[in-house]
């Protein structure tokens, strides 16, 4: 009698541990890495291959979707599916014809050489989780109140100790993305933001969950985007490169009028702190929404682009309602601005003209 046993990478034999929640992912499938460097992911259903497919390419390309889908089969990449795969013993259940068949699959993929080496370097800094000390608090769920009061008095270290403690208390914390008061709901979303950056290196999964709350909570039509979209926009700020590739989703939201504010601000947070990061996307998509727009709207592309310091701005300029303002949030003084368009103008004509003098030196 057949008994069963445990996978066996099929690119290089090793068996391999049990498929877990990997903090790069972007569905809700395990999967896991073989030391040779392949990437594998758990479908115990049968039924997602297709989500295993894309799970598993995104993986291998540290999160890249534009590496991800230019990718060819057998010339960039191998792929191999192992049938009969049972996740809750972690192991092969060998298929006689008069038995169940076990419809579990497990899909490896292996990319060539020349590429795995480049992104295998990448995948490990996203991977690592730093062992910090968990600060002295109780591990207690947060009630609503108690993290408002903790936003307003700025104890922005207890609230990460008491995040890292109990990381469900992103949960309470999301809820006061939708504050009625706007310049307290930039304050939880800027908080959020902060704690985020720490969390990260404990419980990355945590985080990206939340992303994924976040920008299904925006897309959903029956409720508001008010804080969701610009909390994706600050997590991305504090974290860096490991979700930028959500900013694919934020420009996504530009679609939809009344997400384009949202979607905006956190554009804009993301480009003032990392410019470069946010130029590795489809950022000039953005010009095609200065004209005929309102003046928040072309006020928050100025800024946009004025961080970001693209001449690709200039050929807009004359769309602009130069006699027009708009309320723009400071978050150093974290209060409402007025600012005048043809002022924002004027600044970006100067730098442009400094910077063009500066580059003829």
């Amino acid at each position: 009698m057949k008994t069963p046993k445990p996978p066996n990478c099929p690119f290089c034999g090793r068996i391999i541990d049990k498929p877990s929640y990997l903090p790069i992912g972007f569905s809700d499938l395990e999967a896991g890495i073989c030391e040779c460097g392949s990437v594998y992911v758990c479908d115990i259903t049968g039924h997602n291959r297709g989500t295993a497919f894309l799970e598993a390419l995104f993986i291998a390309c540290a999160g890249d979707w534009d590496l991800a889908l230019s990718l060819e089969l057998d010339e960039d990449y191998k792929e191999i599916w192992v049938e009969n795969y049972d996740l809750s013993s972690h192991s092969i259940i060998p298929y006689l014809s008069s038995e169940k068949k076990w419809s579990g699959v497990l899909l490896f993929i292996k990319l060539v050489d020349e590429l795995r080496d480049y992104e295998m370097e990448k995948i490990k800094k996203l991977l690592i989780k730093e062992k910090d000390i968990i600060p002295q608090v109780e591990k207690k769920k947060l009630r609503k109140n108690e993290i408002e009061e903790l936003i307003n008095k700025e104890e922005i270290s207890l609230l990460i100790a008491y995040h890292i403690a109990e990381p469900l208390n992103l949960n309470i914390f999301q809820k006061l993305l939708y504050h009625p008061d706007p310049i307290f709901r930039k304050k939880v979303i800027i908080t959020l933001g902060k704690v985020s950056k720490n969390l990260v290196n404990i419980y990355p999964e945590k985080i990206l969950e939340l992303l994924k709350r976040l920008i299904y909570a925006s897309a959903d039509s029956a409720a508001s985007a008010w804080g969701a979209l610009e909390a994706v926009g600050e997590i991305i700020r504090n974290t860096e490169e490991r979700f930028a590739t959500f900013i694919t989703n934020l420009l996504a939201f530009m679609k939809y009028p009344d997400q384009r504010p949202y979607a905006l601000y956190a554009i804009y947070r993301v480009a003032e702190k990392n410019p470069q990061l946010l130029k590795r996307y489809s950022y000039l998509k953005l010009l095609n929404y200065i004209e005929d727009s309102s003046p928040l709207i072309q006020g928050l592309i100025l800024k946009i682009f004025e961080v970001l310091k693209s001449r690709e701005i200039f050929s807009y300029l004359n769309k602009v309602y130069l006699n027009e303002t708009f309320d723009f949030f400071n978050y150093e003084t974290l209060a409402f601005e007025k600012i005048s368009l043809k002022t924002l103008v004027d600044k970006i004509s100067k730098g442009a003209i400094a910077n063009g003098k500066n580059s003829s030196k």
